[in-house]
């Protein structure tokens, strides 16, 4: 049996459990949150799956998990996730980690969470940022030749929530780490759906020192219909992640065609994860040091344009 432990049982951390519960694995899961609605939500999602080779144990506190831990995933936001991964590693012998992200608000916290991989001897740490490891992006990173210009235009699309996502996408098909985010073209503050933080309307822009350009666009102006596109000169593809479809636009002989593609759900995604790590000792997704430079990248200039339009220096990025 393996031991899994996840660190709140709210949204994500309830689909990462949806996801173990498919993995076709002997697993001992452990859910830890303090908010009682949600461990009933697990409890009962459990109930209803009555997989024979997984039990499931839920509490409010970290005292009853056992010794040693195989897989732990750490679903909190981002203002108390460095404190429940210390938290963890005080308590019990941790192998693999999966760390959901906005990583940390701080920057030193990045460089302490460093530190307690090594000092802790933790096998392996990921970050949930799971859009390099879909087919669609690995067809079209075969397809790369020199640059690509990405573009994102959707109302609804959280700037500073999900902005992450696409650099980790940028990095992965350029195969580059050294990405500069600027944010002149960032229009306001708004208060996001996750209470207690921040979110930004507008437009953030990413380059590689090798000319490829990320664009996200969110503003009143923008569509209601999320699409994702991706130009790298002789072809334009555009992936419809909710509707599971691409376009592929070939301009030199100015045809296009469609074809569905597979988007999964994080609970499909978790369950591949979660098998390939227990299983193997091995993930698709980016590891924490990849991770945390992408992160980083990004926090730095979210800081200022957060500092000019609130009027006070910011140093912890109101975003999770």
């Amino acid at each position: 049996m393996f031991n899994v432990l996840i660190v709140g049982g709210g949204n994500i951390g309830f689909r990462h459990f949806e996801g173990l519960l498919s993995a076709g694995l002997p697993l001992n899961i452990y859910v830890i949150d303090p908010d009682p609605e949600a461990l009933n939500r697990i409890k009962n999602k459990f109930h209803q799956a009555a997989v024979n080779h997984i039990s499931c144990h839920s509490a409010e506190s970290l005292i009853a998990i056992p010794d040693k831990i195989d897989l732990c995933i750490i679903a909190t936001n981002s203002k108390v996730r460095l404190e429940a991964v210390e938290q963890v590693l005080k308590k019990t012998s941790v192998a693999y980690l999966i760390l959901e992200k906005v990583l940390f608000q701080k920057k030193k916290d990045y460089e302490i969470m460093s530190q307690l991989l090594k000092d802790f001897h933790v096998r392996g740490c990921w970050v949930n940022c799971p859009l390099r490891t879909l087919p669609i992006y690995q067809e079209i990173k075969k397809k790369i030749t020199a640059k690509v210009n990405i573009s994102v235009d959707y109302k609804h699309f959280g700037i500073g929530c999900n902005s992450i996502h696409q650099l980790d996408l940028l990095s992965y098909l350029t195969n580059s780490q050294d990405i500069i985010v600027t944010t002149e073209q960032l229009e306001s503050v708004v208060e996001s759906k996750r209470k207690g933080y921040l979110e930004v309307t507008g437009t953030l822009k990413a380059s590689t020192k090798h000319g490829s350009i990320l664009t996200i666009a969110a503003n009143s102006q923008s569509p209601e219909e999320y699409c994702i596109t991706f130009d790298f000169g002789h072809e334009r593809w555009t992936v419809f992640p909710l509707k599971e479809t691409c376009k592929v636009e070939l301009i030199h002989t100015n045809t296009h065609y469609e074809k569905a593609i597979q988007y999964p759900k994080q609970s499909c995604l978790t369950s591949l994860f979660a098998k390939a790590i227990l299983v193997s000792g091995v993930c698709l997704l980016p590891d924490y040091e990849t991770s945390k430079q992408l992160h980083l990248a990004l926090l730095a200039p979210l800081n200022d344009f957060f500092s000019k339009a609130l009027g006070y220096e910011v140093e912890e990025c109101p975003i999770t």
